[in-house]
C-alpha cells in the first residue's frame, strides 16, 4: 500500500464557504504533516461539554486517559496528552 488517505468532510447541509475553508485548512495540515518524519497527535483535555453537566465531574480539564486506553491507541498512532506536549516547551 504505499499511499495513505485523509478524508475531508463535512456535514451536507453546510455551505460551499465552510467546505472550501475547511478543504484549504486541512491542505495545510497535510502540507505540514508530510515534512514531519513521525507526526504526533496531542490530545487536547474536555472540558464544559454541553452534555456532561453533572455536579460529580470536575469538567473544567477532562484528559483523554481518565476515559481512553491510550497505550492502546497509541500502538496506532503516536499520541500525547497535551500536558506532555506543553511540557516539552521550554519557556
Amino acid at each position: 500500500m504505499g499511499s495513505g488517505y485523509l478524508l475531508c468532510d463535512l456535514n451536507p447541509p453546510e455551505g460551499i464557504s465552510l467546505h472550501r475553508n475547511v478543504c484549504i485548512h486541512i491542505a495545510f495540515l497535510l502540507k505540514t504533516l508530510l515534512k514531519m518524519e513521525e507526526p504526533v497527535l496531542v490530545l487536547s483535555p474536555w472540558g464544559h461539554l454541553y452534555h456532561w453537566q453533572s455536579p460529580d465531574i470536575n469538567e473544567v480539564w477532562i484528559p483523554w486517559s481518565d476515559s481512553f486506553d491510550l497505550p492502546s491507541l497509541n500502538r496506532n498512532i503516536p499520541d500525547i496528552e497535551y500536558e506532555q506536549f506543553i511540557a516539552g516547551f521550554t519557556w
